[in-house]
């Protein structure tokens, strides 16, 4: 018997990111070993994460939308949103993050701070639900597509439950909120009410950051970037972290924050993408000109990826992510990889798909809506071209980097049929079953070489 076994460890655990369709899946993924031979993409929403921005840059708007997102892909997830702000109406708003025939509401608990304070919501509801989801772990705990290499079977995860509070900065514990009622806010007695309401904070993190991993819990605060207090002008302030403005500083979070969130992003610039007639770049029938935004974010920090990766995310303040068009668009960014180009009018073929409807500015958001072919197509060759321009070469296959010309000739003599293979697949495991076969870009590129190699 080996060490490891006289310790007794469990193969019931949770190491993993839930994907969420889109770009950030792979800003903050990494592949690991399958069940089926395969490799799995292990990115998206950690236990604790924390999305930052100013006003105005859309933070509260992308951790919604990840969150449906990632309900969707895994049907029987459950969610939490607790809104300090009062800023949402209810659960329905959630709806809108998705299709219309994948409603989510009725899987969303809607609470906000009339209804109760930060305190209680830790006690009453975040402890309360790791409790349940333990004492029911056989109703929560399933395979996961993950492999223990030890054992040769495949880790067990927990279902999902999301948690979103939006935001952190704005919520107060009830030590805060008796001072309030004792003091006026202008009295002495106010003064040290930042420091007890950081103290809360801090500790109400550290205790959820260890529950969230013990059961499966995916919690995401929001938290507002606001500028440093600069007392001395012969010795400024230092940087927060390592790819954040000097003078940019986490508001009302306590001092821990950046430490206890696994990954940590940050907005830091919105703007209304149109094209030069000042109308929408990405068009539907109703669009008005500002509908849809650039929110570039950057990865402050991410403990499965490099840190310091600016994402840009394509999102309307009505429907959040827009995946499809956000793929489109980094492809278009980076001299449009992997798209073939035809035209003055610019029509546009996606790597994956050598037979597709021809993709424009002006259609993307329609023929995505309704081809999954050509939006996995699109999907696909976005997470190639941000593995050969963003990822490093270590542990990866080397034909992950074969030029792209190359790669598009393999799709054109397709005489296997592995494209229809290809494009009817997903890209995101589920802890539900699937109908769809999973395969990860690591995977296809697999398919591709192993029949390339046959010929």
């Amino acid at each position: 018997m080996g060490i490891l076994e006289t310790i007794g460890m469990s193969n019931e655990i949770s190491p993993f990111h839930m994907n969420t369709g889109t770009l950030f899946d792979m800003a903050t993924g990494e592949f690991r070993a399958g069940t089926k031979h395969n490799s799995v993409l292990n990115g998206g929403i950690s236990f604790c994460m924390g999305i930052s921005g100013r006003q105005q840059t859309f933070k509260s708007n992308i951790a919604g939308s990840l969150v449906a997102r990632s309900m969707m892909i895994h049907p029987q997830a459950e969610a939490i949103v607790y809104d300090t702000e009062n800023s949402v109406t209810g659960a329905w708003r959630y709806d809108d993050f998705v299709p219309q025939d994948s409603p989510i509401s009725e899987r969303v608990s809607f609470l906000n701070s009339a209804s109760m304070d930060l305190t209680d919501f830790h006690e009453n509801v975040l402890k309360k639900l790791s409790e349940k989801k333990m004492t029911n772990k056989k109703d929560y705990l399933v395979d996961s597509p993950f492999l223990n290499p030890r054992t040769g079977k495949p880790f067990k995860t927990w279902i999902p439950t999301f948690v979103l509070i939006d935001s952190f900065s704005q919520a107060m514990g009830k030590g805060t909120l008796e001072q309030f009622e004792k003091n006026e806010v202008d009295s002495s007695g106010m003064n040290t009410a930042a420091i007890k309401d950081g103290g809360i904070k801090t500790r109400i993190m550290q205790d959820i950051t260890q529950r969230a991993a013990r059961v499966g819990i995916y919690i995401i605060l929001t938290a507002h970037i606001a500028d440093a207090l600069q007392l001395d002008p012969y010795h400024p302030v230092s940087k927060q972290l390592q790819y954040m403005k000097q003078q940019d500083r986490l508001k009302n979070v306590g001092n821990k924050f950046a430490f206890l969130t696994s990954s940590l992003v940050q907005t830091i610039k919105a703007e209304a993408l149109q094209d030069s007639n000042k109308q929408c770049l990405y068009p539907n029938v109703r669009s008005r000109p500002n509908e849809v935004n650039l929110i570039n974010t950057i990865v402050q920090r991410g403990k499965t990826n490099f840190s310091g990766e600016v994402l840009p995310f394509v999102v309307t303040p009505k429907q959040g992510i827009l995946a499809s068009v956000t793929n489109f668009h980094f492809l278009r960014e980076h001299k449009n990889f992997g798209l073939k180009v035809e035209g003055n009018n610019q029509y546009f073929t996606p790597l994956f798909n050598p037979n597709p409807v021809k993709l424009s500015r002006q259609n993307i958001r329609k023929v995505t809506d309704e081809d999954r072919r050509t939006a996995r197509a699109l999907e696909l060759t976005m997470q190639l071209g941000y593995i050969q321009l963003c990822w490093d070469t270590f542990r990866l296959p080397e034909y992950l980097f074969t030029p792209i010309e190359k790669i598009g000739e393999m799709l054109t003599h397709d005489e296997k049929g592995c494209v229809d293979r290809i494009l009817e697949s997903t890209g995101q495991w589920s802890t539900s079953k699937q109908d769809r076969e999973y395969l990860s870009i690591l995977d296809v590129m697999s398919i591709l070489f192993k029949e390339d190699k046959k010929k």
